[in-house]
């Protein structure tokens, strides 16, 4: 039997997902034309689908970056408050997302190297050197062990190193251990510092994830390239439609694909309203959750009196040398060759609309650009993870662990309530939680939720399997809870179980709602979607407050490293 909530008005609706899911389609339905938003000339059949997926992706990155601004705002309010910045970007945190060294001046002597070391995440350094492979410190570094192998005209260090932060409490013991290997020049790395990335060994066992940068920034002949800046412009459209504002509408839309020929970057630019004169460009950093702290950045302007577009971007290269990755900026500007049409527009004969294409056999438009300014960045920040503001989904488990409650509800003594971690959530609702098979004593087995969160590589931020507890009287909701948190080592995440509870402190009401029954059976061929008839009368019971949410304290909390679920 399907599971049914009544929905005796909007003000009680239990979750928010459904609003935003109807929010989605009809957001998706007028970008896709069916409410006449978007328009594609009928004389490019061919390029016209192409056209509409492309101007689709960009309208739906602009929805849902307003979406996100908007809903973080709203749904975020106090959820972490207990978060400390200075916390967040610590030993501990900085132990679980970058344990890693930076070896500096490594030079091969005769027999042996010298070299320095900097626990990233300690920011303890230490002067080494080495004779037949072994090195020592000039002081010495309780359990730090360092090694370099020369082979030629390479060089490979190994690290193992155990250190302890205190800036939590309880304090944390870590053990990490990493090997990289750099070609040498003259006995002198190429490359300085070079980067060890390390796996935690201890408290729990990962690799933590790095970035994958922005677009094409260890692409070989990036920075090469990037020294005459040029770019390909591609699929463009001009249409200008001088409209009554009665039966037809003012408008003018620019759009066209921006490659950058230095990196390969692709973005899909467009513009949209009465004047087209800043053009809107998206490329796959709206689409990837691993970019990291840099972005390609795009602004192009156009002028409708002259045809010209003028590109500013900002790209990034470190294909050279990942230690000194470079940010690049540059600019050109280019009258477009258009080919023309114009004819009346149908429901306003006197106004005129005009379509453009760039007549090149390819379709396609060279800009040559203008180099702007190089700065140079901190060694492999494009790749490093991006410095925390708030405890992520481990840290939180590990030494704040709290539940948030909300839309608690009783439908006919069958328990059901929503739930997510205390933790830096993003964009993501809690996750209803309905209640299941008996499991003795009074504890009910969890039926999870749509699982809203799944995909994106943090994971859920809530249990893969819990177990649930109401006590009446006391008002008390208790839980038992697994859960796992993917952030830092998608592969190998934490796994984590605690145990919860905690007091609804708000008035709960009841009503007499008519109850309906549903199938699970698929619709046959033909066959329309139809709401049974009433079959009896049940209590329907929820807190007055619709929006009431309540947190409760995860204790005896455990937890271990292993194989995604």
């Amino acid at each position: 039997m399907r599971k049914y909530l009544p929905f005796t008005s909007w003000d009680k609706l239990p979750s928010c997902g459904v609003l935003g899911l109807v929010l989605l389609t009809f957001v998706a339905g007028k970008i896709g034309g069916r409410g006449g938003y978007i328009s594609i000339p009928g004389s490019l059949s061919d390029d016209g689908l192409w056209w509409s997926r492309q101007l689709c992706l960009v309208l739906g990155v602009m929805t849902m970056a307003r979406l996100w601004f908007v809903g973080a705002a709203a749904l975020g309010v106090s959820l972490a408050s207990a978060q400390a910045v200075i916390s967040a970007q610590g030993c501990t945190s900085r132990s679980f997302t970058i344990p890693s060294w930076f070896v500096e001046d490594l030079t091969a002597t005769e027999g042996g190297a010298s070299f320095s070391l900097l626990n990233r995440a300690t920011n303890q350094t230490a002067e080494y050197t080495c004779q037949g492979g072994n090195c020592s410190a000039e002081e010495e570094i309780e359990d730090l062990v360092a090694s370099v192998q020369i082979s030629g005209t390479r060089a490979s260090v190994s690290v193992n190193q155990t250190w302890s932060c205190s800036d939590r409490t309880p304090e944390t013991k870590f053990t990490a251990a990493g090997t990289a290997s750099v070609p040498l020049t003259d006995g002198k790395a190429d490359s300085s510092p070079l980067l060890v990335k390390g796996s935690l060994l201890q408290p729990v066992a990962l690799t933590p994830r790095y970035n994958e940068g922005p677009t094409g920034h260890d692409t070989p002949g990036c920075l090469a390239k990037s020294e005459n800046p040029s770019w390909v412009l591609s699929h463009v459209i001009w249409a200008d439609q001088d409209g009554d504002e009665i039966t037809s509408v003012k408008e003018q839309r620019l759009t066209f694909i921006l490659t950058n020929l230095a990196n390969g970057y692709e973005a899909s630019c467009m513009s949209q309203g009465p004047v087209a004169t800043n053009i809107f460009c998206a490329g796959t950093e709206f689409q990837s959750f691993t970019i990291g702290r840099y972005s390609i950045s795009t602004a192009v302007q156009f002028d409708p009196a002259t045809y010209s577009v003028t590109v500013n971007q900002t790209w990034f290269c470190d294909d050279h040398n990942p230690a000194k990755p470079l940010q690049i900026s540059a600019t050109g500007t280019l009258p477009l060759p258009l080919l023309c049409t114009t004819e009346p527009i149908p429901s306003s004969p006197t106004h005129l609309k005009k379509f453009c294409t760039v007549p090149t056999t390819d379709s396609t438009v060279s800009l040559t650009g203008t180099l702007g300014t190089i700065v140079t960045l901190q060694p492999y920040s494009i790749e490093d993870p991006v410095p925390a503001t708030q405890d992520s989904c481990t840290l939180s488990s590990i030494y704040s662990p709290k539940w948030q409650f909300s839309y608690f509800s009783t439908y006919n003594g069958s328990i059901s309530f929503e739930i997510i971690l205390q933790t830096n959530r993003g964009f993501r609702y809690p996750n209803p939680v309905y209640q299941g098979k008996s499991a003795g004593d009074g504890w009910w087995e969890c039926e999870m939720g749509y699982d809203g969160g799944a995909q994106v590589p943090e994971g859920p931020l809530w249990p893969y399997k819990c177990q649930f507890r109401w006590d009446e009287g006391r008002k008390e909701l208790s839980l038992r809870a697994e859960w796992e948190c993917l952030e830092l080592d998608a592969e190998n995440p934490v796994r984590f179980s605690g145990v919860s509870t905690a007091t609804v402190n708000s008035n709960i009401v009841c009503e007499k709602v008519e109850h309906r029954e549903y199938t699970d059976e698929p619709l046959g061929e033909g066959e329309e979607l139809t709401i049974p008839e009433p079959v009896g009368v049940v209590d329907y019971c929820y807190t007055e407050n619709p929006s009431y949410a309540w947190v409760g304290d995860v204790k005896d909390v455990t937890w271990t490293s292993g194989k995604s679920l």
